[in-house]
C-alpha cells in the first residue's frame, strides 16, 4: 500500500512539473521567431545614431564578420545576415548568463528548497517579461534578456525535482518528459509568437503609445500571462520535494552492504566531471549546427520563411515522438549509455546528410538530416542528464554531490557550450562553406563518440 502511495505521489509530482515546464517553455519560445523583426525594428528606431548600445553591438558584429569572412566563400552574403547573427549573439549572451547563474540556483535550492527557489526565479521571469512589454529601445530589450538569463532556473529545478521524487530505475523515463516539453514548446511556441506579433496595439489603439506600448508588446503580454498562470499553478500544486525522503535506498539493505554496492564519492565526482565535459562539447557543436540550419536552407535551397518553419517544426514533432515513443518506453531495457551513443551516431549521419544537401541542393537530404538530428535531440542531452542525476547523493558528506549543486553545475557546462556554439560554428560556416563545416563537424562528433564510449557509466543495461 505504501509502495502504491509512493508511486502515485511520484506520478503526481512529475506531471505537475511537466505541465508547469511546458507552460514556461511556451512563454520562453514565443520570442524566438521575433528576433529578426525585433532587431530590425530597433535598427529603424536607432536611425544610425552613434554612441548607442545598438550601434556599438553592430560595430562588434561588423568586426566579427570581417574576421570570419573569406572572399569567394562567404563574402557574397554581405549584410543579409546581420540581424540573424545579432540575434544569435543575444542568444549566446543568454546562455552565458545561464552558465554563470546555474550553479548558484542549484546550491540555493539545496539550502532553501526547490519550490521556494523556483518561485523566486518565476519572479525574475515575470519581471523580465514586463520589461520586454515596454522595451521600445534596444537597451531596454537587452536589460529584459539579462534579467531573463539571470533568473531562468525552471529547467534545472524541474530536473532536480524529478530526481528528488523518482526511483533511479524510473528516472530516465520521467526525465524524458523534460525533453518532450522542449520539443512541444519549440514546435508550437514560435508559431504562437509569430501570430501574436501580427497584432500591433499601437495601430489598434494609438493612445497605447503614451503607456509605453510598441508594435511587439502583444507577444510579450501573452508570455506574461502564461508565466502568471504557471506561477499560480506552482503555488497551488507543487509540493516541496527537497524534504521528501530519498527513495533510492532499500530500507532492508544493511548499511555496510549498501555502501559497498554504491560507487565511492570520488568515483561519482569523476563521472560527473566527465559527463559535464561531454555535455559541454556536444552542446557546443549541436547548438551551432542548429543555428546554421537557417543559413543552409536559405543559401543552398533558397527556402522561404514558411519552408524553414515547416522544416524546424518537423524536427520538433519527430523529437517529441522519439522521446515519448522510444526513450520513455525503452530506456530501462536499452540503457542510457546506449541511447547516448545512438544519438551521437545519428548526429554523425545527420551531418553527413547536410553535407550531401550542400553538394546536391536536394531537399530530400536536408529532411533526412533533420530526421537523424531529431533522434539526437531526443536522446543525448536527456540521457546525459539522467546519468548525471544518478551520480548525485543527497546523503553524501561531500556537498558537490547534492542534487541541486551537482545538477546546476552540470547544466552550466551545457549552457557554456550553447553560448560558444553558434559563434564558433557560424564562423566556421562563413569561412569554409557548408560542406567543410558539416564535414568537420561530423569528424569532431566521431571524437565525441570515442570519449563517450570510454566515459559513460552503465545503468539499466538489458542483461543478455
Amino acid at each position: 500500500m505504501a509502495t502504491h502511495s509512493s508511486a502515485a505521489s511520484e506520478r503526481r509530482i512529475v506531471h505537475t512539473v511537466f505541465k508547469a515546464l511546458l507552460i514556461d517553455l511556451l512563454a520562453f519560445t514565443i520570442i524566438l521567431p521575433l528576433f529578426p523583426r525585433l532587431l530590425r525594428y530597433y535598427q529603424q528606431q536607432n536611425n544610425n545614431q552613434e554612441g548607442t548600445l545598438l550601434s556599438y553591438a553592430l560595430q562588434l558584429l561588423e568586426r566579427y564578420k570581417c574576421l570570419v569572412t573569406v572572399d569567394g566563400v562567404s563574402g557574397h552574403r554581405g549584410d543579409t545576415w546581420d540581424v540573424v547573427l545579432l540575434g544569435g549573439f543575444i542568444g549566446s549572451f543568454f546562455s552565458f548568463l545561464q552558465f554563470i547563474v546555474s550553479p548558484w540556483i542549484g546550491r540555493a535550492s539545496d539550502t532553501l528548497g526547490r519550490r521556494r527557489v523556483l518561485l523566486f526565479t518565476m519572479i525574475g521571469n515575470i519581471a523580465s517579461t514586463l520589461v520586454w512589454l515596454f522595451a521600445r529601445s534596444f537597451s531596454t530589450f537587452l536589460i529584459a534578456r539579462t534579467i531573463a538569463g539571470l533568473s531562468e532556473g525552471n529547467v534545472q529545478l524541474s530536473i532536480a525535482i524529478i530526481s528528488d521524487s523518482t526511483l533511479p530505475e524510473n528516472r530516465s523515463k520521467h526525465l524524458a518528459l523534460v525533453g518532450i516539453a522542449f520539443a512541444v514548446a519549440f514546435t508550437f511556441g514560435p508559431p504562437i509568437g509569430a501570430w501574436f506579433a501580427s497584432i500591433d496595439l499601437t495601430q489598434l489603439y494609438p493612445q497605447a503609445l503614451h503607456w509605453g506600448i510598441y508594435p511587439y508588446s502583444v507577444p510579450a503580454l501573452v508570455a506574461l500571462v502564461l508565466l502568471l498562470v504557471e506561477t499560480l499553478y506552482l503555488i497551488l500544486y507543487l509540493p516541496e520535494t527537497r524534504l521528501i525522503p530519498t527513495l533510492e535506498k532499500d530500507p532492508q539493505t544493511p548499511p555496510n552492504i549498501e555502501s559497498s554496492l554504491s560507487p565511492s564519492a570520488d568515483t561519482r565526482l569523476t563521472t560527473l566531471r566527465r559527463l559535464s565535459t561531454l555535455q559541454c562539447l556536444f552542446s557546443l557543436l549541436f547548438s551551432g549546427i542548429e543555428f546554421t540550419l537557417v543559413f543552409l536552407t536559405f543559401d543552398v535551397l533558397d527556402y522561404t520563411h514558411m519552408q524553414q518553419g515547416k522544416l524546424l517544426g518537423t524536427m520538433g514533432v519527430l523529437s517529441a515522438l522519439i522521446q515519448g515513443g522510444y526513450v520513455r518506453r525503452k530506456v530501462h531495457q536499452v540503457g542510457e549509455r546506449r541511447l547516448v551513443l545512438q544519438g551521437i551516431t545519428a548526429c554523425i549521419l545527420g551531418l553527413s546528410c547536410l553535407c550531401m544537401t550542400a553538394l546536391s541542393t536536394s531537399s530530400r537530404w536536408v529532411y533526412c538530416g533533420v530526421a537523424f538530428l531529431s533522434l539526437t535531440s531526443g536522446t543525448v542531452v536527456n540521457c546525459l542528464t539522467s546519468l548525471a542525476s544518478l551520480q548525485c547523493d543527497d546523503k553524501s558528506r561531500d556537498p558537490r554531490l547534492v542534487k541541486g549543486q551537482a545538477l546546476g553545475k552540470f547544466r552550466s557546462f551545457g549552457q557554456l557550450g550553447r553560448a560558444l556554439g553558434p559563434i564558433a560554428v557560424c564562423g566556421l560556416y562563413w569561412m569554409t562553406g557548408p560542406v567543410y563545416c558539416y564535414g568537420l563537424g561530423a569528424v569532431v562528433m566521431v571524437g565525441i563518440y570515442g570519449l563517450a564510449s570510454g566515459w559513460l557509466p552503465v545503468y539499466h543495461e538489458k542483461l543478455e
